[in-house]
Parts: C-alpha cells; structure tokens; sequence
C-alpha cells in the first residue's frame, strides 16, 4: 500500500531550515519523493520578526514580512522536490494564560494562515490534499476540514502536557484537535498508548535516522577516541545534577556536547575543565562530530516529558557505531539489548569506562544494523501504509451507511494485523456521512 501522487498539505511546528535534525522534515522529505508535498513551516510572530530584522534572531525575517516569496520550491538531496511555505507574521500569544482571549486572538492567526495557505495550494493546483498537521494543533482546531481534505492526520511525536512552552493550551487543543482529526501517528507506544483513547484511529511510526549521513564505514573499526559525546540540544530534558556528578567523577576523560544551549542550567557545564560546549552545527557536520565520541550518552531526566520519547540521537549513534550509555528514561525495548542502562552516576561511569576500555567491533555491527533498519526512507513508508488506510476508510464512510472497520495498527511489512502492543486489537468504528463530513467550526474566506 504505496503512498503515491498524493497532494499532501504538512502543516509543521518545525521550521523547515534549523540546527538540527527533526522528524517532520525528514519525514516531508521521503514523502516528497513520490507525492506533491506543500510544508507549512514553522509560524514565525511579528516578534520573530522584529528580532530577525534587528539582527538579534536567526530568522527569515524578509521572508516572514513578504519582502521575499513566501512559497519556495526546494530541491531536495535525494532528489525529489518539495514546496515550502513561509506563513506570514502571527500574533504572538503563548503568554496568554486566559482561553477566550487565547481562542479569539488564535482564530486571527487562524484566518491569515489559511489564506496564506489556500493561496498557495491554488498556486500548486492542489486540489483534495491529504492534510497532516505536525504537533501544532494550536492552528489545527482552528484549521481542520478548511482545506477539502481527503484525509487528516495528527503527527505527535513529544507530549504536549509536560512541554513547558505548551502547558497553557496545548492539553486541551490537542485533545480538541484529536477528535477532529480521521486519526493520529504518534512517535513511540507511550505516546500511541497515551493519544489513542482520545482518537478515532491510532497508529505509530518511530522515529528514525538518516543512515546515510551519519554511516561513515571508513571510521567505524578505527581505533576509537576516549571521548564522551552528546549530540542534542542541552534543554529540560537533560538531569543536569548527574552529568555534573559524572563529569567530576570523570577528570581523566573529555567531554563534548555539540547542540544548541537551551537551559540556564547547561551553563553550569561550561566551567568544568574537561568539557567542551561546542553549540549547534550544521546537520552536515554532524557525523564528523560523532566520529570524534568513543562512546555516546543520553543523560535525561525520567519525567513525563521524556517518557514518551523516541530519541532520534540514538539511531544517529548507532549508525556510526557508537556504544550508548543511558538513564532509564522511557521506553527503551526496542534497544535495550544495545545500550548500557544506568541509574546512578557510578553507574554511569562505570558503563562508560567499559565502553571505551572494551572492544566494540562486534557491537558496532549490531548496532549499525539496528539503524540501518530505522531509515527514515522506512519510517514514511510505515506512514504511508497508515495514510492510505485512513483515506480507504473515508471513501468508504462516504459512500456508504455501512460500517467501516480500521486496525489501529499494521504490521511493518504493511500488511493489515492486530496493533502492535496488546491487548489492542481491531476496532470497529461507526460511520455516517454526516457525521464524517460535518461543517467545519470555521468558514474562512
């Protein structure tokens, strides 16, 4: 079940240039190779603006403004094409404790994102475009059954209750959202586990890494540095008490973070001897920088924001080879049997001495093919599968009263099965036209 010569509308959070690797673009990017993508990039304010202009911001401030096209037709690495919008400036209102005024002021935004955007579906001659929205149901609510779509999916891939930056509203837009939507795709079985009960359909496509980049096979059997390496930004996810204790713990070895600084708290990191805060790189660069690590670590917090987490470092790691020491901060099945897990900074010392005091041949190969079987090329073939089964059931549901069934899985070949996690089996869902088709909340013009 191919995904192939789809319109596919992808209303992102992420911007569509960054320092860093994010699965919406990566995701866009493999759709992009057999279908007509339009990526709605991040919803920059006149706040970013402003800042972009004055030079105090890295963003695309006369684009933002209009003094550049706004829809751009990118070609990609791998060959396919994809169009980028850039929306114009919106109200900044993540301050806004208060839902009405919120609610009020982002119908606003609302109704200049979608002029923004139908504008540029009409450019493109889309006409009935599958429209995913990736974890901004802040716009979503206000959005959902604007465009014709033939189908719509929320792409959620962080839990949108612990993000401090989203408590406010996010909970309760994404639950809003999620009833609207025809389904949801969550990025790991706490997410799916978590997002199904408020869904239609659920199903989970993992992140994944570019094999590619990051596979340098010429590096991966030479004798290994003894440096510790952290690829990621240095943010709220990071247990900065017990990276400081390893680090002391640890004067005889070096170590590097190679990410942007996100939190107060990574400053405290800058004055140790042994530690390098090197900032964000272009993707580009990363590999060579993983090639510098002996082994890679993971430090993170054990919270709500975490467990559900996917982390797409740890592919990019394994990629190269690299041996990974962790906490336990989520769901780790899937690579348990790859990684060190430790809970106390002894602990994690320890797994990281033995990591670089070992010979890790054997693990790297085990490790690359780990990662090599998590490309992104087979992650949005798995999403794919999901969206093609979403708009079968919608073409049934409206063309007839029947019933419509729909597994809230499938299995990685692609092929229809039972989910994933038990006890989750097949559900049947009803169906009717006009429960399907209903009036959309907003009418735009």
């Amino acid at each position: 079940m191919e995904l192939k010569n789809e319109q596919i509308l992808i209303i992102g959070f992420p911007a569509w240039e960054g320092e860093y690797l994010k699965s919406t673009v990566q995701l866009a990017s493999e759709l992009a190779k057999q279908n007509h993508v339009l990526y709605v990039e991040y919803p920059f304010t006149w706040k970013d603006a402003i800042l972009g202009g004055l030079g105090k911001a890295k963003t695309p401030w006369r684009r933002i403004l209009g003094k550049e096209p706004r829809l751009r037709k990118l070609q990609l690495e791998n060959g396919a094409e994809i169009n980028v919008l850039t929306l114009p400036p919106m109200f900044p209102v993540n301050f806004i404790s208060g839902e009405l005024l919120y609610d009020s002021l982002m119908s606003l935004n609302a109704q200049k994102a979608y002029r923004a955007i139908q504008q540029a579906l009409n450019q493109l001659s889309f006409r009935r475009p599958v429209v995913v929205n990736a974890f901004n149901p802040f716009l979503g609510v206000f959005l959902a059954r604007q465009f014709n779509e033939k189908a719509l999916i929320y792409y959620c891939y962080d839990e949108i209750s612990a993000a401090k930056w989203a408590g406010k509203h996010g909970p309760r837009l994404e639950k809003r959202f999620m009833q609207q939507a025809d389904a949801v795709i969550t990025s790991s079985q706490p997410l799916f586990l978590a997002k199904k009960t408020f869904s239609k359909r659920s199903f989970m496509v993992k992140n994944g890494v570019d094999f590619d980049l990051f596979h340098q096979p010429q590096a991966v059997y030479q004798m290994p540095p003894t440096t510790v390496g952290y690829l990621g930004s240095l943010d709220e996810r990071i247990d900065y008490d017990l990276l400081e204790s390893i680090i002391v713990s640890m004067p005889y070895r070096r170590f590097i973070f190679v990410g942007r600084i996100n939190s107060p708290d990574a400053e405290r990191l800058r004055f140790l001897p042994n530690v390098e805060l090197v900032g964000s790189q272009p993707a580009a660069s990363l590999p060579s920088w993983v090639q510098k690590f002996g082994v890679c670590m993971i430090p993170f917090l054990k919270n709500d924001l975490t467990a559900g987490i996917y982390p797409l470092k740890i592919n990019e790691y394994f990629a190269a080879g690299k041996p990974v020491v962790t906490t336990d901060f989520g769901d780790l099945d899937d690579f348990r049997h790859l990684v060190s897990v430790a809970d106390t900074a002894e602990e994690f010392v320890r797994a990281l001495d033995n990591a670089l005091e070992s010979n890790q041949s054997g693990g790297a190969r085990q490790r690359i093919a780990f990662a090599h079987g998590n490309a992104w090329s087979a992650r949005a073939a798995e999403m794919g599968v999901a969206i093609n089964l979403v708009i079968a059931e919608n073409q049934l549901a409206f063309s007839s009263e029947e019933y419509a069934w729909m597994p809230d899985n499938y299995n990685r070949s692609g092929a229809v099965s039972a989910a994933f996690f038990a006890p989750q089996t097949t559900t049947v869902h009803h169906f009717r036209k006009a429960d399907q088709y209903a009036a959309p909340m907003l009418a735009f013009s």
